[in-house]
Protein backbone atom coordinates (compact mmCIF):
# COMPACT_ATOMS: atom_id res chain seq x y z
CA UNK A 1 0.00 0.00 0.00
CA UNK A 2 0.81 3.63 -1.02
CA UNK A 3 0.62 6.00 1.78
CA UNK A 4 0.05 10.07 1.67
CA UNK A 5 0.77 11.97 4.48
CA UNK A 6 -2.66 13.32 4.90
CA UNK A 7 -3.37 9.17 4.59
CA UNK A 8 -1.40 8.01 7.05
CA UNK A 9 -2.11 10.80 9.51
CA UNK A 10 -5.92 10.01 8.80
CA UNK A 11 -4.80 6.15 9.70
CA UNK A 12 -3.87 7.33 13.04
CA UNK A 13 -6.60 9.65 13.55
CA UNK A 14 -8.80 7.34 12.62
CA UNK A 15 -7.33 4.54 14.85
CA UNK A 16 -7.80 6.79 17.80
CA UNK A 17 -10.75 8.23 17.56
CA UNK A 18 -12.36 4.24 17.35
CA UNK A 19 -11.43 4.12 21.07
CA UNK A 20 -14.00 5.25 23.98
CA UNK A 21 -13.72 9.35 24.82
CA UNK A 22 -12.14 10.92 28.01
CA UNK A 23 -12.35 14.45 29.49
CA UNK A 24 -9.84 16.17 27.67
CA UNK A 25 -6.91 18.33 30.59
CA UNK A 26 -7.52 21.69 28.42
CA UNK A 27 -10.55 23.27 28.23
CA UNK A 28 -9.47 24.55 24.47
CA UNK A 29 -8.71 20.84 23.18
CA UNK A 30 -11.60 19.16 21.12
CA UNK A 31 -14.18 18.40 21.10
CA UNK A 32 -14.82 20.97 23.86
CA UNK A 33 -13.03 23.67 21.89
CA UNK A 34 -11.02 24.37 18.88
CA UNK A 35 -7.44 24.77 19.50
CA UNK A 36 -5.30 22.67 16.66
CA UNK A 37 -2.65 22.25 18.67
CA UNK A 38 -3.86 19.13 20.23
CA UNK A 39 -5.70 16.60 18.40
CA UNK A 40 -6.56 13.48 21.05
CA UNK A 41 -6.21 14.86 24.54
CA UNK A 42 -10.32 13.26 24.54
CA UNK A 43 -8.84 9.85 23.87
CA UNK A 44 -6.74 7.44 26.49
CA UNK A 45 -2.86 8.23 25.82
CA UNK A 46 -2.62 4.24 25.34
CA UNK A 47 -4.19 4.40 22.71
CA UNK A 48 -2.57 6.92 20.97
CA UNK A 49 0.85 4.95 21.23
CA UNK A 50 -0.96 1.55 20.17
CA UNK A 51 -2.58 3.46 16.84
CA UNK A 52 0.61 5.10 16.19
CA UNK A 53 2.99 1.54 16.50
CA UNK A 54 -0.07 0.09 14.05
CA UNK A 55 0.50 2.83 11.81
CA UNK A 56 4.33 2.82 11.62
CA UNK A 57 3.79 -1.39 11.30
CA UNK A 58 1.26 -1.31 8.15
CA UNK A 59 3.65 1.73 6.74
CA UNK A 60 6.92 -0.97 6.50
CA UNK A 61 4.54 -4.30 5.87
CA UNK A 62 5.85 -4.68 2.59
CA UNK A 63 9.52 -3.75 3.52
CA UNK A 64 10.73 -5.62 6.34
CA UNK A 65 10.39 -9.39 6.81
CA UNK A 66 8.07 -10.25 9.51
CA UNK A 67 10.00 -11.38 12.29
CA UNK A 68 11.54 -7.50 12.46
CA UNK A 69 8.50 -5.90 11.93
CA UNK A 70 6.81 -7.76 14.96
CA UNK A 71 9.42 -6.12 16.70
CA UNK A 72 8.97 -2.57 15.43
CA UNK A 73 8.17 -0.95 18.80
CA UNK A 74 6.42 2.65 19.52
CA UNK A 75 7.89 4.48 22.43
CA UNK A 76 5.64 6.01 24.42
CA UNK A 77 6.73 9.81 26.19
CA UNK A 78 7.02 9.54 29.79
CA UNK A 79 4.54 12.11 30.51
CA UNK A 80 1.86 12.94 27.82
CA UNK A 81 2.30 16.88 28.83
CA UNK A 82 4.23 19.53 29.43
CA UNK A 83 6.90 17.86 27.09
CA UNK A 84 7.73 20.24 24.84
CA UNK A 85 10.86 22.11 24.34
CA UNK A 86 9.74 24.75 22.55
CA UNK A 87 6.01 26.43 21.32
CA UNK A 88 5.19 29.53 18.71
CA UNK A 89 2.30 31.10 20.09
CA UNK A 90 0.70 33.57 16.91
CA UNK A 91 -0.41 36.58 17.68
CA UNK A 92 -2.89 38.56 15.82
CA UNK A 93 -6.52 40.34 15.72
CA UNK A 94 -6.30 40.29 19.70
CA UNK A 95 -5.78 36.46 20.05
CA UNK A 96 -3.20 35.07 21.73
CA UNK A 97 -2.23 31.24 21.22
CA UNK A 98 -2.52 28.64 18.07
CA UNK A 99 -4.44 28.59 14.98
CA UNK A 100 -8.11 26.82 14.77
CA UNK A 101 -7.67 23.03 13.31
CA UNK A 102 -7.87 23.09 9.77
CA UNK A 103 -8.16 27.16 9.96
CA UNK A 104 -4.57 28.91 9.12
CA UNK A 105 -6.22 32.49 9.43
CA UNK A 106 -7.97 32.00 12.70
CA UNK A 107 -6.30 32.01 15.85
CA UNK A 108 -7.82 30.75 18.99
CA UNK A 109 -6.99 32.63 21.96
CA UNK A 110 -5.43 30.73 25.16
CA UNK A 111 -5.88 30.99 28.69
CA UNK A 112 -4.27 27.95 29.13
CA UNK A 113 -1.82 25.18 27.32
CA UNK A 114 -0.63 22.45 28.82
CA UNK A 115 1.74 21.06 25.82
CA UNK A 116 4.20 23.35 28.20
CA UNK A 117 3.94 23.85 31.72
CA UNK A 118 1.59 25.74 33.09
CA UNK A 119 3.80 28.31 35.04
CA UNK A 120 5.67 28.65 31.63
CA UNK A 121 2.22 29.48 29.52
CA UNK A 122 1.46 31.94 32.02
CA UNK A 123 4.87 33.90 31.74
CA UNK A 124 4.01 33.91 27.94
CA UNK A 125 0.55 34.92 28.04
CA UNK A 126 1.64 37.83 30.96
CA UNK A 127 4.76 39.01 28.19
CA UNK A 128 1.54 39.46 25.29
CA UNK A 129 -0.83 41.19 27.88
CA UNK A 130 2.49 43.46 28.98
CA UNK A 131 3.10 44.03 25.09
CA UNK A 132 -0.31 45.00 24.55
CA UNK A 133 -1.10 46.87 27.49
CA UNK A 134 2.00 49.35 25.83
CA UNK A 135 0.00 49.61 22.74
CA UNK A 136 2.49 47.05 20.38
CA UNK A 137 -0.07 46.45 17.93
CA UNK A 138 -0.58 42.68 16.47
CA UNK A 139 -0.17 41.14 13.40
CA UNK A 140 -3.21 40.95 11.33
CA UNK A 141 -2.84 37.80 8.78
CA UNK A 142 -5.26 39.16 6.19
CA UNK A 143 -3.86 42.45 5.83
CA UNK A 144 -0.63 42.20 6.81
CA UNK A 145 -0.34 44.75 9.18
CA UNK A 146 0.34 45.00 12.56
CA UNK A 147 3.76 44.91 14.65
CA UNK A 148 3.84 41.52 16.96
CA UNK A 149 4.00 38.39 15.22
CA UNK A 150 4.69 35.34 17.68
CA UNK A 151 5.99 34.67 21.02
CA UNK A 152 7.96 32.21 21.21
CA UNK A 153 8.88 30.02 24.27
CA UNK A 154 11.94 27.71 24.34
CA UNK A 155 12.00 25.42 27.94
CA UNK A 156 14.79 23.62 29.11
CA UNK A 157 14.57 20.47 31.04
CA UNK A 158 15.50 22.18 34.17
CA UNK A 159 12.77 24.52 33.61
CA UNK A 160 14.33 27.60 32.32
CA UNK A 161 12.82 30.02 30.12
CA UNK A 162 14.49 31.73 26.77
CA UNK A 163 11.67 33.97 25.11
CA UNK A 164 11.77 35.85 21.82
CA UNK A 165 9.32 37.41 20.16
CA UNK A 166 9.01 37.94 16.60
CA UNK A 167 8.30 41.48 15.26
CA UNK A 168 8.05 43.58 11.73
CA UNK A 169 9.83 45.87 12.51
CA UNK A 170 12.03 47.87 14.77
CA UNK A 171 9.85 50.15 16.20
CA UNK A 172 8.44 50.14 19.53
CA UNK A 173 12.54 49.87 20.87
CA UNK A 174 10.88 52.02 24.24
CA UNK A 175 8.02 49.66 25.08
CA UNK A 176 10.23 46.28 24.18
CA UNK A 177 12.59 47.12 26.45
CA UNK A 178 9.50 47.82 29.39
CA UNK A 179 8.31 43.76 28.17
CA UNK A 180 12.08 42.58 27.92
CA UNK A 181 12.28 44.20 32.01
CA UNK A 182 8.68 42.21 32.86
CA UNK A 183 9.78 39.27 31.33
CA UNK A 184 13.38 39.05 33.59
CA UNK A 185 11.55 39.72 36.38
CA UNK A 186 10.00 36.11 36.40
CA UNK A 187 12.64 33.95 37.97
CA UNK A 188 12.68 31.25 35.41
CA UNK A 189 13.29 33.57 32.44
CA UNK A 190 16.82 33.20 31.22
CA UNK A 191 16.72 35.64 28.27
CA UNK A 192 14.31 37.92 26.53
CA UNK A 193 15.11 38.19 22.47
CA UNK A 194 13.31 40.73 19.52
CA UNK A 195 13.51 38.94 16.32
CA UNK A 196 12.75 40.34 13.25
CA UNK A 197 10.46 38.81 10.35
CA UNK A 198 9.42 41.92 7.90
CA UNK A 199 8.47 39.65 5.03
CA UNK A 200 5.12 38.49 4.21
CA UNK A 201 6.39 34.81 4.98
CA UNK A 202 4.66 33.29 7.86
CA UNK A 203 7.21 31.93 9.94
CA UNK A 204 8.26 31.99 14.00
CA UNK A 205 12.06 32.89 13.31
CA UNK A 206 13.80 35.82 12.47
CA UNK A 207 17.02 38.47 12.16
CA UNK A 208 18.65 39.22 15.51
CA UNK A 209 17.52 42.78 16.93
CA UNK A 210 18.33 42.64 20.26
CA UNK A 211 18.40 40.48 23.39
CA UNK A 212 17.96 40.93 27.50
CA UNK A 213 19.40 38.53 29.24
CA UNK A 214 21.02 35.39 28.50
CA UNK A 215 21.96 35.37 24.81
CA UNK A 216 21.46 31.35 24.62
CA UNK A 217 19.56 28.85 27.02
CA UNK A 218 20.96 25.60 28.80
CA UNK A 219 19.67 22.47 27.83
CA UNK A 220 21.03 19.66 30.09
CA UNK A 221 20.74 16.43 28.67
CA UNK A 222 22.39 13.44 30.21
CA UNK A 223 26.02 14.28 30.94
CA UNK A 224 26.41 17.48 28.30
CA UNK A 225 25.06 21.11 28.13
CA UNK A 226 23.93 22.27 24.64
CA UNK A 227 23.50 26.01 24.38
CA UNK A 228 20.68 26.60 22.28
CA UNK A 229 19.25 29.65 20.54
CA UNK A 230 16.08 31.11 20.00
CA UNK A 231 16.43 29.92 15.92
CA UNK A 232 18.15 26.66 16.66
CA UNK A 233 16.61 23.31 16.17
CA UNK A 234 16.20 21.32 18.85
CA UNK A 235 14.56 18.02 19.64
CA UNK A 236 10.86 19.06 20.86
CA UNK A 237 10.13 16.62 23.70
CA UNK A 238 11.79 16.81 27.24
CA UNK A 239 11.35 13.71 28.55
CA UNK A 240 12.13 11.57 25.84
CA UNK A 241 15.17 13.10 24.31
CA UNK A 242 17.51 11.14 26.54
CA UNK A 243 15.88 7.40 25.91
CA UNK A 244 16.35 8.69 22.06
CA UNK A 245 19.77 9.88 22.59
CA UNK A 246 21.13 6.76 24.68
CA UNK A 247 19.17 4.24 21.73
CA UNK A 248 21.29 5.55 19.13
CA UNK A 249 24.38 5.58 21.47
CA UNK A 250 23.53 2.12 21.73
CA UNK A 251 23.59 0.92 17.88
CA UNK A 252 26.94 3.08 17.70
CA UNK A 253 28.59 0.81 20.24
CA UNK A 254 32.21 0.10 18.22
CA UNK A 255 32.14 3.12 15.36
CA UNK A 256 35.40 4.61 15.35
CA UNK A 257 34.97 7.35 12.56
CA UNK A 258 31.56 9.20 12.34
CA UNK A 259 29.78 11.64 10.39
CA UNK A 260 26.76 13.29 12.27
CA UNK A 261 24.71 14.43 9.62
CA UNK A 262 22.30 17.61 10.31
CA UNK A 263 23.75 17.52 13.53
CA UNK A 264 22.31 20.53 14.79
CA UNK A 265 23.89 22.61 17.86
CA UNK A 266 25.77 18.80 18.41
CA UNK A 267 23.05 16.92 20.48
CA UNK A 268 23.81 13.39 19.08
CA UNK A 269 27.69 14.02 18.69
CA UNK A 270 28.28 14.92 22.00
CA UNK A 271 26.35 12.01 23.04
CA UNK A 272 28.01 9.84 21.15
CA UNK A 273 31.86 11.41 21.80
CA UNK A 274 32.73 9.15 24.77
CA UNK A 275 32.33 5.51 23.00
CA UNK A 276 34.10 6.59 19.67
CA UNK A 277 37.41 7.55 18.31
CA UNK A 278 36.07 10.73 16.03
CA UNK A 279 33.14 12.19 15.08
CA UNK A 280 32.95 14.90 12.80
CA UNK A 281 29.11 17.19 13.19
CA UNK A 282 27.73 18.36 9.70
CA UNK A 283 25.57 21.29 9.84
CA UNK A 284 24.03 23.49 7.28
CA UNK A 285 23.10 26.62 8.97
CA UNK A 286 25.45 28.91 10.60
CA UNK A 287 23.67 30.02 13.75
CA UNK A 288 23.40 26.50 14.93
CA UNK A 289 27.40 25.39 13.60
CA UNK A 290 28.46 27.97 15.77
CA UNK A 291 26.74 27.14 18.46
CA UNK A 292 27.68 23.38 18.26
CA UNK A 293 31.36 24.39 18.19
CA UNK A 294 30.99 26.39 20.89
CA UNK A 295 29.09 23.13 22.44
CA UNK A 296 32.07 21.10 21.97
CA UNK A 297 34.53 23.57 24.19
CA UNK A 298 32.03 24.04 27.09
CA UNK A 299 31.57 20.29 27.67
CA UNK A 300 35.51 19.80 26.91
CA UNK A 301 35.10 17.34 24.26
CA UNK A 302 38.12 16.88 22.40
CA UNK A 303 37.35 14.23 19.64
CA UNK A 304 34.49 16.20 17.64
CA UNK A 305 34.81 18.40 14.90
CA UNK A 306 32.00 20.75 13.39
CA UNK A 307 31.80 21.85 10.22
CA UNK A 308 29.28 24.02 8.88
CA UNK A 309 28.44 23.19 5.38
CA UNK A 310 25.68 21.23 3.59
CA UNK A 311 25.29 17.88 4.08
CA UNK A 312 25.53 16.51 0.00
CA UNK A 313 28.63 18.68 -0.68
CA UNK A 314 30.19 17.49 2.12
CA UNK A 315 29.86 13.64 1.29
CA UNK A 316 30.78 13.88 -2.43
CA UNK A 317 34.37 14.93 -0.89
CA UNK A 318 34.66 11.96 1.69
CA UNK A 319 36.58 8.87 0.28
CA UNK A 320 35.24 5.89 0.56
CA UNK A 321 35.29 3.91 3.44
CA UNK A 322 36.23 6.96 5.60
CA UNK A 323 33.72 6.72 8.13
CA UNK A 324 32.23 3.37 9.45
CA UNK A 325 29.00 4.78 11.16
CA UNK A 326 26.78 7.55 9.51
CA UNK A 327 24.28 9.49 11.62
CA UNK A 328 21.56 11.15 10.09
CA UNK A 329 18.60 13.49 11.51
CA UNK A 330 17.40 15.38 9.00
CA UNK A 331 14.70 17.62 8.38
CA UNK A 332 10.91 16.56 7.02
CA UNK A 333 12.13 16.27 3.50
CA UNK A 334 14.07 13.73 4.03
CA UNK A 335 17.85 12.40 2.67
CA UNK A 336 16.81 12.50 -0.47
CA UNK A 337 18.08 10.54 -3.59
CA UNK A 338 21.18 12.22 -3.71
CA UNK A 339 22.43 12.00 -0.44
CA UNK A 340 21.13 8.49 -0.57
CA UNK A 341 23.79 7.65 -3.38
CA UNK A 342 26.74 9.50 -1.34
CA UNK A 343 25.79 7.09 1.62
CA UNK A 344 25.91 4.15 -1.02
CA UNK A 345 29.72 5.24 -2.53
CA UNK A 346 30.76 6.08 0.89
CA UNK A 347 29.79 2.54 2.86
CA UNK A 348 29.67 3.03 6.24
CA UNK A 349 29.31 -0.25 8.02
CA UNK A 350 26.33 0.90 9.98
CA UNK A 351 23.46 4.11 9.00
CA UNK A 352 21.24 5.58 11.92
CA UNK A 353 18.72 6.97 10.67
CA UNK A 354 16.56 9.38 13.08
CA UNK A 355 12.90 10.98 11.22
CA UNK A 356 10.20 13.26 12.17
CA UNK A 357 8.47 11.46 8.85
CA UNK A 358 8.18 7.68 8.55
CA UNK A 359 7.33 8.36 4.75
CA UNK A 360 10.47 10.02 3.78
CA UNK A 361 12.33 7.43 5.50
CA UNK A 362 10.75 4.72 4.13
CA UNK A 363 11.44 6.64 0.68
CA UNK A 364 14.91 7.12 1.33
CA UNK A 365 15.09 3.42 3.29
CA UNK A 366 14.44 2.03 -0.33
CA UNK A 367 17.06 3.59 -2.20
CA UNK A 368 19.53 2.77 0.73
CA UNK A 369 18.34 -1.01 -0.11
CA UNK A 370 20.74 -1.15 -2.91
CA UNK A 371 23.81 -1.70 -0.15
CA UNK A 372 21.80 -1.66 3.13
CA UNK A 373 18.97 -3.58 5.03
CA UNK A 374 17.04 -2.05 8.06
CA UNK A 375 17.62 -4.30 11.36
CA UNK A 376 15.68 -2.47 13.62
CA UNK A 377 12.78 0.15 13.37
CA UNK A 378 11.12 2.24 16.66
CA UNK A 379 8.95 4.90 16.41
CA UNK A 380 9.46 7.63 19.41
CA UNK A 381 6.04 9.12 20.66
CA UNK A 382 7.64 12.53 21.07
CA UNK A 383 4.78 14.56 20.18
CA UNK A 384 1.72 13.73 22.49
CA UNK A 385 -2.09 14.35 21.63
CA UNK A 386 -1.01 14.49 18.04
CA UNK A 387 -0.48 12.43 15.18
CA UNK A 388 3.13 13.19 14.71
CA UNK A 389 5.72 10.45 15.60
CA UNK A 390 9.64 10.49 15.37
CA UNK A 391 11.35 6.76 14.24
CA UNK A 392 14.33 5.63 14.51
CA UNK A 393 15.92 3.17 11.47
CA UNK A 394 19.21 1.26 11.69
CA UNK A 395 20.51 -0.25 8.62
CA UNK A 396 23.96 -2.30 8.45
CA UNK A 397 25.50 -2.76 5.09
CA UNK A 398 25.18 -6.03 2.69
CA UNK A 399 28.06 -8.37 2.23
CA UNK A 400 27.31 -8.55 -0.97
CA UNK A 401 24.76 -5.38 -1.97
CA UNK A 402 24.13 -6.69 -5.44
CA UNK A 403 22.42 -9.82 -4.19
CA UNK A 404 19.90 -8.01 -2.38
CA UNK A 405 18.98 -4.60 -4.48
CA UNK A 406 16.11 -2.44 -3.97
CA UNK A 407 14.76 -4.95 -1.50
CA UNK A 408 14.69 -5.51 2.05
CA UNK A 409 12.96 -9.18 2.27
CA UNK A 410 15.45 -11.97 2.39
Amino acid sequence: MTFTAKAFRRQIIDAVRADEPVAPLCPHAPPIGFCGGCTFQDRAYATQVAAKCAALRELWANDLPDELLQRVTMIAAPQPYAYRTRMDYVASRARFGLRRGGKFNFIVDLSECHLIPPAAFAVVRLVYERAVALGLPDYNLRSHEGFLRYVVVRLSPQGELLIAIIATSRDYAAELEQVAALALAQPQVAGFHWLLNDTLTDISFGTAVRHWGAATLPMRVGRYTLAIGPNTFFQNNIHLLLPLLDDIAGYAGGAAHVADLYGGVGTIALHLSDQVEQLVCVESVVESAELAAQNVVANHVGNVAVVAAEVLPFLREQRVGHFDLAVADPPRIGLGPDVCRELLRLGPRRLIYVSCNPLTQLEDARILAAGYRVVELHGYDMFPQTPHMEALAVFERHATPDATQNAFRA
